[in-house]
């Protein structure tokens, strides 16, 4: 599967930026709201330099560079197994996210009581989805809370993989169980964005869900499903960007919806294209593992002796975070940021490697490849969602547990066994069987025998 590949899936990903950008910024007429935008973040098309374009060519093929020295150290593959209980797994799944969803939902329904009930916050959100954000960010149940709903991509995407098992492999029960963790995770996070403005995470769903599907069968398929699926991102985003540019009365919702998309991929691309046109401070680490530190509560103490830098980082760039590519440059410098992206490109290929052998690779995989399908947006594979739904998912594995499962075999033709030879029939129904070859007594003899 050469399109799932970790260098396949960055191409793809920086392809479509380069080319959404150029198309909406060679064709002012029709993108006439893109200068607004770019005006309104202080954005300068000067970025667009030959020397950022270097840094993004060479940041590329170091992760390249790394992607083939895995592959030159790696094994043979071994043919793809479960290597875990399917209906185990799938129980735990559906348990796990119906905690997740439980929590999500006594949050809102929490924040909609001091409000008055659902209908006063609904109302709230589209007529002012800020303001509806603020009031739900400020009446969170607990630290970390909002890592229950950013694991559903997570639950999804097993349970997809789940489902792309043969059928021998599910109960109908459990099959009916991942069918229903999909539909209500696509369907919770179809309606988060409209207040907390979340849709990485429902493109993380689909994208990841679509990924572990093509791996569990070994081969791509459905593409009218991945259609579908930008079909509804789409039409979240448009819906998202209609309520919160209220202004712009003289736009339908869809052309309105395009354009912010457009100034999107170019406010990413020049997020990449910044710190090469401008003196970059070293965040050491403040960018890259930002996640990590957040995940692991070590962010007020690292971030206060970083604080001058970040800062100082932060006037590089328009809104959004700095890509992938460009979050290690401005991290570690050139030399540090090749390093960086040489090892990320290495474990990309290994993790990519495990994942056609065994299911739980494969969904990690899958988390991890939707991620560099929007990479140009930021530096999503350190993120603290992601890292939480990595550990979601590896802390599920460990509780189903392994199977010493055979592989899947490859079906072949069944075997063609020859009818045993039978012996034709005698011609003749005479009872003589025996007929001696003793010849016959001569005359002379004859008379003698006689005598």
């Amino acid at each position: 599967m050469p399109l799932l590949t970790p260098p396949a899936l960055l191409l793809i990903c920086w392809g479509l930026t380069f080319a959404v950008t150029g198309l909406a910024l060679a064709n002012p007429q029709q993108f006439d709201l893109l200068a607004v935008f770019m005006l309104r973040e202080e954005l300068d098309q000067r970025a667009f330099s030959r020397l950022g374009l270097a840094w993004l060519m060479l940041a590329l093929l170091v992760l390249l560079v790394g992607d083939l020295a895995c592959r030159w150290a790696l094994l043979s593959r071994r043919e793809f197994t479960t290597g875990l209980n399917a209906n185990r797994a799938a129980e735990l799944t559906f348990w796990t996210n119906l905690c997740f969803l439980a929590i999500t939902a006594l949050w809102i329904l929490l924040t909609a009581r001091k409000l008055g009930g659902l209908a006063q916050l609904a109302a709230l959100a589209l007529v002012d989805t800020l303001t509806a954000r603020d009031l739900l960010l400020g009446n969170k149940l607990f630290t970390g809370m909002r890592l229950a709903y950013a694991a559903l991509p997570a639950t999804g995407c097993l349970a997809a993989g789940l489902l792309a098992l043969p059928r021998t492999a599910l109960n109908r029960r459990n099959r009916r169980r991942c069918r229903l963790v999909l539909g209500l995770n696509i369907a919770a996070l179809m309606l988060l964005p409209v207040v907390m403005s979340q849709r990485l995470l429902l493109l993380q769903l689909l994208l990841s869900s679509y990924i572990v599907a093509c791996m569990a069968r070994r081969h791509l398929f459905g593409l009218r499903w991945l259609a579908l699926g930008a079909l509804l991102f789409l039409a979240i985003w448009t819906l998202r960007e209609s309520l919160t540019n209220p202004l712009i009365l003289h736009r339908s919702a869809l052309d309105l919806g395009l354009q912010k998309l457009a100034f999107y991929f170019t406010n990413d691309l020049w997020n990449s294209f910044a710190p090469l046109h401008n003196d970059t401070p070293r965040t050491l680490g403040g960018l890259s593992f930002g996640g990590l530190m957040e995940l692991t509560f070590t962010d007020s103490l690292i971030r206060p002796a970083l604080a001058e830098r970040l800062e100082a980082a932060e006037t590089l760039r328009g809104g959004g975070e700095f890509s992938l590519l460009t979050a290690p440059l401005v991290d570690f410098g050139p030399l540090g940021g090749a390093a960086y992206l040489f090892l990320a490109g290495f474990i990309f290929r290994l993790i990519y490697h495990l994942g056609r052998q065994r299911l739980i690779w494969a969904v990690i995989y899958a988390q991890i490849g939707a991620a560099l399908l929007f990479s140009s947006h930021g530096a999503y594979i350190t993120h603290q969602n992601l890292l939480f739904s990595l550990i979601v998912i590896s802390a599920l594995a460990r509780m189903v547990g392994s199977t010493h499962q055979a592989a899947i075999p490859t079906p072949r033709a069944p075997l063609q066994v020859k009818p045993p030879v039978v012996a034709a029939p005698l011609a003749s129904s005479s009872p003589v069987q025996f007929q001696t070859r003793r010849k016959a007594p001569q005359p002379a003899q004859r008379e003698l025998e006689d005598a």
